[in-house]
Formats: C-alpha cells, sequence, structure tokens
C-alpha cells in the first residue's frame, strides 16, 4: 500500500470538507443552522485554500493526459451541497419557480400513483380544493418583482421580442412559442451561470426534460452545468469572454473548463449534425477535445483554484452593466460618477446577499426572500431608516421588542446615514420609491435610450453606435408592480413576427421567420438600415412579401408584423399593408420594468434644488416623455409620465399652483407675522410707560 499517497487523499479530502461555507457571504435569521449540514464548514472569515482534485462528467479523475472536460458539479459537489445551490436565482432565469413546484407535485403524484395511492392534493376535483392548492403553489414559491426579460434580437427581421419562463406581464414564454430550452441556452447562456433547464435533460431519452419535441442537440453539447467559478473565481482569474465563444460554438459542456482557461479546447459541435451515434468511433474523434495545461497541475494531481467566498464586483457586471446612449452616442464613461455605493467602496454583494441556497437578495421594498427570512434592511428604505419606516412584510415582527436587537431590522447598516428629509412632507413616502428620486438617469424631457448587458452584451468587444436593437429607454416613472409606488423603470415595445388568430396576435419562431423571410426581405445584416430608413413605400412592399412567404411556407392563416405598439397585415393591393386592432393589447404595447442603479447622492437627487422641480408646469416626474420605438419607420407619439402614472392632467396642472407661489407665499406670511408683532408691541407701549411713570 502507497501509504504516502493515502495520507495525501486523507489530508486532500479532510481539507476540501471545510468549505461548503467558503461560498457564504451571510446566513440569514431563520435559516436552518449550519451544524445541521452533513456537509463541513471551516466557520472563519479567511478564504479557503483550493488545491482540488478535478472530475469529468462521468466522475473520473482527470490528469494531465485527460481529453475530457472536467465537471463542476462532479469536483465542487464533492463538498458542497450542490443541490441546494442549484435552486438559487439566477440558476433559475430559465426556469419559473411556480413551474418547477408544479413539476415536482407532478412527481409526487406519480410516485403516488405507482404506489397505488391517491395523492392527497389531486384527490378531489372540488373548485375550492383547485383553489386551496393554487394559493399553497403561490406561496411556497412565486416568480418575484419583474426583472430584466430575455429580448430575442435578430436585427436581420428586425426583431426584439420580450421572453420569460416566469409569469410576468408583457414576455412571452418560449416554450409555448417554440422557442426550444437549447436555443435560449444557445443565446443567452453566455448571460447566465449555468443550470436549470440549460442543465436539464435526460442523456438517456436524449431529449431534454423541457419536452423539446423534436430531435436535440443535448447530448452533443452536453448540460450547461452551474459554473461556480463565475462568481466565485478571483477577478482576472476567469475569461468571460472565452466562456461566451464556447457556448456560441455550442460546446456547453466545456465552457467551464474554457473560461478557467485550464486547458484548451479544439473542435466545435456547432459543425456537427444532430442525431448521430455518439458511440460512432468516428463521431468520437469529431467531438471537442481538451488538451490541458499540465504546469496546472500540482505534484499530487490537484489543481489550483483561485476563489473567494465573497464575489467581486467584475463577476457582476459581466451581465448587470449599464450605459445611457444621446443624440451623440454611447455616453463616455470618464464623464460618470457611477453609483453613490460603489464610489464609497462598497460591493454589490454587501446588499445583494445570499446563504448557501443562494437566494440572492434583491433588495427592493416589500421583497419576500424565499427562504422565508427577513430580508428589511437589505432595502434602500430598510437600510437608511429601518424596518419601522419600510413597508416590508416583516415590519409586523417589531411589536417583538427581541426583533429590535437583530440586525434584520434596525437602520444603519454599512454606516448608512439616516436620511432627514428637512421639509418633506411623510406623503412622498406613500407615493414614491427610493429610486424615484436617487436612481437612474436624470430625467429629461425625453427618456435616453439605454443598453444592458442582457440585451445588448455589453463586455463583448465590438463597435457599438448606440442604435443597436433591442431599443430600450428610461427613466420610465411608472406606478410599480409590486407595491405601486412611483419608480423608475427601463422599457421598450417589443417586435416581432407573428400570427393572428381570433383577434389575438401570437409570435412565431424567430428562427424559423428568418429561414422564411430571408428571401423576401433580402436583408444580409441590418433591417433598419437596408430596409425601414429607405422610407415606407420600401417597408411596406418588403414586410408584405414577407407575410406572404411566412403564411405560404409555415402555413399561417394570416401573418402580421408587430412593431412600435402597431400590428401590420397585407393589404388588399400587392406591396401594401394595413393595420389591425387586436384585443390582446399586453402583447404589443410598452413593456417595463424597474431599475434601482445607479443610485445618485443626495445633491443630484429630484427635489433637491426645491419643490419646483417636481410641482411645476414642466416637472420632469410628471412631463418627462418616452416614445415608442421600433425597426419599422413610424412616427409615434410621445407619452408623458402622468398618463402613465393615471394622473388627471388637468389636476395636476392646478395642484402646481399651490407651490408657483410658494417663496412669495412664506415671504408675506414671514413680514405679516413681523407686522403683526410690532402693532402688538406698539399697542403696549402706552401701558408700559404709564406704569413705568
Amino acid at each position: 500500500m502507497d501509504v504516502s499517497r493515502l495520507n495525501r487523499n486523507c489530508l486532500g479530502w479532510s481539507a476540501l470538507t471545510l468549505v461548503v461555507f467558503a461560498t457564504l457571504d451571510w446566513q440569514a435569521p431563520g435559516a436552518s443552522a449550519a451544524g445541521t449540514s452533513k456537509y463541513a464548514h471551516s466557520d472563519s472569515d479567511k478564504r479557503f485554500l483550493h488545491h482540488i482534485d478535478l472530475y469529468d462528467r462521468n466522475n473520473r479523475k482527470i490528469s494531465p493526459e485527460s481529453t475530457e472536460p472536467y465537471s463542476v458539479e462532479k469536483t465542487c459537489g464533492r463538498c458542497h451541497d450542490f443541490e441546494t445551490i442549484s435552486h438559487g436565482w439566477h440558476f433559475n432565469t430559465f426556469a419559473s419557480e411556480v413551474e418547477r413546484q408544479r413539476v415536482k407535485a407532478g412527481s409526487e403524484a406519480d410516485a403516488a400513483k405507482n404506489a397505488g395511492e391517491a395523492p392527497a392534493k389531486l384527490e378531489s376535483a372540488d373548485h375550492s380544493d383547485a383553489e386551496a392548492a393554487h394559493a399553497e403553489s403561490e406561496t411556497v414559491r412565486s416568480d418575484g418583482r419583474p426583472g430584466e426579460p430575455w429580448i430575442w434580437t435578430d436585427a436581420r427581421t428586425g426583431t426584439q421580442l420580450p421572453l420569460s419562463y416566469r409569469d410576468w406581464e408583457g414576455r412571452f414564454s418560449p416554450s409555448q412559442i417554440g422557442i426550444t430550452t437549447h436555443e435560449m441556452t444557445q443565446q443567452f447562456g453566455a448571460r447566465i451561470p449555468g443550470g436549470g433547464i440549460a442543465a436539464s435533460w435526460d442523456p438517456d431519452a436524449q431529449t431534454p426534460i423541457g419536452g423539446d419535441a423534436e430531435p436535440t442537440r443535448w447530448p452533443l453539447t452536453g448540460s450547461l452545468e452551474i459554473d461556480c467559478m463565475a462568481c466565485h473565481a478571483k477577478s482576472g482569474a476567469y475569461d468571460f469572454e472565452r466562456r461566451r465563444e464556447t457556448i456560441e460554438d455550442e460546446n456547453f459542456a466545456w465552457a467551464p473548463t474554457a473560461a478557467i482557461r485550464i486547458g484548451d479546447v479544439s473542435g466545435s459541435v456547432s459543425r456537427m449534425k444532430a442525431g448521430v451515434d455518439l458511440d460512432d468511433e468516428k463521431v468520437q474523434a469529431k467531438l471537442p477535445k481538451v488538451e490541458y495545461d499540465d504546469r496546472r497541475f500540482g505534484i499530487d494531481g490537484t489543481v489550483f483554484f483561485d476563489l473567494v467566498r465573497k464575489p467581486e464586483n467584475n463577476s457582476c457586471y459581466q451581465c448587470h452593466s449599464q450605459r445611457t446612449v444621446s443624440d451623440a452616442g454611447i455616453d463616455a464613461r470618464w464623464n460618470h460618477d457611477q453609483d453613490v455605493h460603489l464610489r464609497a467602496g462598497m460591493n454589490c454583494v454587501d446588499c445583494h446577499r445570499n446563504g448557501i441556497d443562494h437566494q440572492t437578495v434583491r433588495g427592493f421594498e416589500g421583497e419576500k426572500h424565499p427562504a422565508g427570512v427577513a430580508a428589511t434592511t437589505l432595502s434602500c428604505r430598510g437600510c437608511h431608516m429601518g424596518a419601522s419606516e419600510s413597508t416590508d412584510a416583516h415590519a409586523d415582527e417589531l411589536d417583538d421588542e427581541l426583533s429590535l436587537t437583530q440586525i434584520a431590522f434596525r437602520a444603519g447598516r454599512l454606516g448608512s446615514p439616516f436620511p432627514k428629509h428637512v421639509g418633506l412632507p411623510p406623503v412622498h413616502f406613500e407615493k414614491l420609491s427610493c429610486t424615484a428620486c436617487h436612481s437612474g438617469p436624470i430625467p429629461g424631457e425625453e427618456a435616453v435610450g439605454l443598453m444592458t448587458s442582457l440585451a445588448h452584451g455589453l463586455g463583448e468587444k465590438g463597435h457599438r453606435s448606440g442604435m443597436e436593437l433591442p431599443s430600450i429607454q428610461g427613466p420610465v416613472f411608472a406606478k410599480a408592480d409590486s407595491n405601486g409606488l412611483v419608480t423608475p423603470h427601463r422599457a421598450m415595445w417589443p417586435a416581432y413576427w407573428g400570427e393572428l388568430v381570433d383577434g389575438k396576435v401570437t409570435p412565431l419562431p424567430p428562427e424559423e421567420v428568418y429561414t422564411n423571410t430571408r428571401r423576401a426581405l433580402r436583408v444580409r445584416k441590418d433591417f433598419i438600415e437596408e430596409l425601414s430608413d429607405k422610407g415606407r413605400e420600401e417597408f411596406d412592399e418588403k414586410v408584405a412579401a414577407a407575410l406572404a412567404a411566412i403564411q405560404k411556407t409555415m402555413e399561417v392563416e394570416q401573418a402580421v408584423y408587430v412593431s412600435t405598439g402597431l400590428v401590420f397585415t397585407r393589404g388588399e393591393e400587392e406591396g401594401s399593408l394595413v393595420e389591425v386592432a387586436v384585443e390582446n393589447q399586453e402583447a404589443i404595447e410598452m413593456v417595463r420594468w424597474p431599475m434601482a442603479h445607479n443610485v445618485r447622492p443626495a445633491g443630484w437627487a429630484l427635489g433637491a434644488t426645491g419643490c419646483l422641480e417636481c410641482h411645476s408646469d414642466d416637472g420632469r416626474v410628471f412631463t418627462s416623455t418616452i416614445t415608442p420605438k421600433g425597426p419599422a419607420p413610424m412616427t409615434a407619439d410621445p407619452i408623458n409620465m402622468a398618463s402613465i402614472q393615471g394622473l388627471d392632467e388637468a389636476t395636476r396642472l392646478e395642484w402646481n399652483q399651490l407651490f408657483g407661489g410658494r417663496k412669495m407665499f412664506k415671504v408675506l406670511t414671514a413680514a405679516s407675522l413681523i407686522v403683526l408683532l410690532l402693532a402688538a408691541v406698539g399697542s403696549c407701549l402706552p401701558t408700559i410707560r404709564s406704569r413705568m411713570e
């Protein structure tokens, strides 16, 4: 027996079992105690040193001579609770929390059926029971406040289609449209850390769990596993661009290996046909291969991973960057102060925290954390003002004196100052969110263009003008669906090719649309530049021809094109278009989602210069406008913020009159009081003199 080798292995396993909480930033009150986990933990604030053995997807140890990519699940899952981690918010961006509960309930029902038992929830078809089951599902897990959609963009067909697997208004479900999970993974996989349906397919059945009907490419590409290194690798050690290129080549299973740069990946699955026999030696020879850097392997066969427990900002910026766009193009970064918290030295994870479940706190008011814990003081209002000033669901816990001793309910976290808001009537806190005054671009006469990492691939090297699709604008001051407070939003109008049935429009699969309209549109790269910019006549002719092609080849009875809130279909004359009305207006109208960053300092907040900054006839929070934009050459009417908020313009103007002469009213009031005081003193002087005499 090789005793030295045995000792090394024992030491290695002993060390590895200590790191389950290396990925933890905090353990929130109410969460299960760390001691209940079967995984060991270090309980120290220091970084744990990771010299670890690598394993491939078949659970075989990797050596410098191996050609298979390493599996994050098989490697990291040896010491970390991978199952618990995998349910985190970031790993389920391609899946609905509610849907997962339905899947779970279905599995339990199947298990009960196989055991010859009737599942309790399905025993009765009574309507009240159905409502109770639905309420329980919503209580157990919800989709949360709407966030930025996945915007499927194709400049060749003038498409900007908002998608989401979550039940959010204005977003379309990819599966209902016919977009496969594999297509979603290839299109957006570089902007997720993996997991969810991007990693949930049955290799035996060779079909995704998501239910894709056609022969799939998953057996070739492999799963896009959760890549812990995307967040926990030391800044500079992880190559996001290399990961993106690997995913574009459909080398999903090879992406973690390429990104951490422990080896070079050669070959591309995108060049291979689906449905081939993976046991065929010729097919095996064409699959991507890894050539590991033997310098990364230690004498004991382990590889050093330079990791941090708290993800650094650089990891967040890959998916959460934003740039503003003016008429002159993309605004220069050097002229901006960025977020006030970042400038003060804070990190993203100081507020956006999570436990081992990786259910990251999103930080909005009234957030119901999936772990069932209080996250009150990790919102703007809660952090600065405490739970007593918050609308959080946990505010009722303040009745318990012990709650005041818990950090989750006290103001002043991380040294945050208490905002006194001198002279600001309390009604503002009942109508406005903190972000309404403090976050996003300073409003002007019109909403400005915005570019985001998720929508525009910020971070990828390229030459951008700022005019690229999708057309996103902000800030839009609208009432948030979660709490009814006026909140700044980003917004866009969908543009897509669809089918009109019984007065309702439904999008068609974007890739199929491109295939069937390529000859009719004759657009090589840019729909706007090559078609829309040439005028309405050229647009009508080409789009009408494309609609005819769709109806013929895709067996669609009435095809339509949606853009800028309008729906176009073929007219009676050849090469003409007519606008039609639809019943489901939500499918063509503005889609918006709240924005919280960048946070401006107090001196840049709305109202810092006085009441008239908002309460005047041209107060930007009410009069700033947004104009529907899309690929179609249409000039839509601008929409002002007051109408979006549901305010009556006449009432608003009357209300402003109370503020117009407010300064003069204060001066007159003060002068009147002084005159009255002098008069009172003057009337008392004779009496005082007589008494003195």
